[in-house]
């Protein structure tokens, strides 16, 4: 084994350790504004958690992009990819948005959210991290010839 590779996910679970205490201690400080105020806002917690959890997906990527940006070539988009992974992963990582929106249209469009926030809400934060995943390696050199 490389002494190399060691180091490198040393410090890739702690960067991501690091994200997640993070955004714990976030998340604590709004829950705990939201008890003395019981001003509750649960899109910043959904954009707060896009960010966090998104962050963690974009971080395992990296392991992908960073040998790309090292190739010679065009940049390329994996279009299957976003469409069938980046774009449902983004509907269910704005659940809130879509499930709550006062847009009738929008509205009619959130059953698949409702069913996953009415039964069991810890499946939803895994989208942002499939979502942020998703892109980041979605993205690649294609050799010139």
């Amino acid at each position: 084994m490389k002494k190399k590779s060691w180091l490198k996910y040393f410090f890739i679970i702690l960067i991501i350790l690091f994200i997640v205490f993070g955004g714990q201690h976030v998340f604590d400080a709004i829950r705990q504004n939201e008890q003395e105020t019981y001003n509750i806002n649960p899109y910043l917690q959904n954009i707060l958690i896009i960010i966090f959890y998104g962050g963690i997906g974009l971080l395992l990527g990296l392991e992908h992009l960073i040998p790309e940006i090292r190739k010679e070539g065009t940049w390329v988009m994996n279009i299957p990819k976003l469409l069938l992974m980046g774009i449902p992963s983004l509907y269910f990582s704005l659940a809130v948005f879509i499930y709550y929106s006062s847009n009738q249209l929008v509205r009619n469009i959130s059953y698949p959210i409702g069913i996953l926030l009415n039964s069991n809400q810890g499946f939803i934060w895994v989208f942002p991290v499939i979502l942020g995943y998703s892109i980041i390696t979605s993205f690649y050199k294609k050799i010139d010839r």
